[in-house]
């Protein structure tokens, strides 16, 4: 049989396949962002369904972003790529997170993505359990507030469903969120590179591997293939500063060896001052 009708000549085009990876990818650049979200309803409003670990929406009553913002914490949804630099950015400019709402009436919102020409509007509408209880990001010990916001509206823009926002890069989280390049390094930072990073007002997020898990830590094993964002360091032991976003809370303190065995990669923006 010819196969020659089943070959396509030299320097032809394949066709594009649009995959998670690539859309955020196009996403993430200043200056070619998209809406990937079907379309809002007839006020203009972005919607999304409970995705997979809830089964209603409720309205959220609370404080939306009170002077002092309380740290985002990640609920249950596996999104650590965008809740950790959410946690690294509240630990080094929370202004910046602050900077990207504006409140309008009948608790709609305006988040103002940095990469995106025009706002993208959601209300205030979140996931909830068959009890009433929030599901997903929040401020930590409080009501979702601004953290469920900024999510639901990345979670539509970029997937136009909770569920599909549960994979992807830490620096992707970073550009959505900054409109910024971010830089990835695969090589683990000392103690005191991590401190002059922080002393620049840079946000660092770092990343475990699949094998993460046979690493213990203070709080367990780490967990694999996750996000945490890196708060600073101490020069003299070499232990390594970092948060969960899970347990925003609760300070990780990991000796330099634990750090490169349990981490895959860190990715660390600009100075943010």
């Amino acid at each position: 049989m010819d196969h020659r009708a089943d070959v396509a000549p030299l320097g032809a085009r394949r066709p594009g396949v649009r995959t998670w990876r690539r859309t955020l990818r196009a996403l993430a650049l200043t200056g070619r962002a998209r809406d990937a979200y079907p379309g809002p309803d007839a006020r203009g409003v972005l919607q999304l369904g409970p995705g997979p670990s809830a089964s209603a929406l409720l309205e959220d009553r609370g404080p939306l972003a009170p002077p002092r913002l309380l740290r985002p914490r990640q609920g249950r949804l596996g999104d650590c790529w965008v809740m950790a630099p959410m946690v690294a950015l509240h630990e080094t400019a929370p202004e910046r997170l602050r900077a990207l709402l504006s409140a309008e009436q009948d608790g709609i919102v305006s988040v103002h993505l940095p990469g995106l020409a025009e706002p993208l509007r959601v209300d205030r509408r979140f996931p909830v359990d068959e009890r009433g209880v929030f599901q997903y990001g929040r401020r930590d010990g409080a009501n979702p507030g601004w953290v469920g916001v900024l999510e639901k509206a990345i979670a539509a823009h970029i997937a136009g469903d909770y569920a599909f926002l549960q994979r992807g890069f830490a620096r992707f989280g970073f550009e959505i969120l900054l409109g910024e390049r971010v830089h990835s390094q695969l090589r683990m930072p000392s103690a005191a590179q991590i401190i002059a990073w922080r002393a620049e007002h840079r946000a660092i997020a770092a990343s475990t591997h699949p094998f993460s898990a046979r690493v213990p830590s203070a709080a367990g094993p780490l967990p694999a293939n996750h996000v945490f964002a890196v708060v600073g360091a101490d020069a003299r032991s070499g232990h390594v500063h970092l948060r969960n976003p899970v347990r925003p809370s609760a300070l990780l303190v990991l000796d330099a060896r634990s750090f490169r065995r349990g981490f895959l990669s860190v990715d660390v923006t600009g100075p943010l001052g």
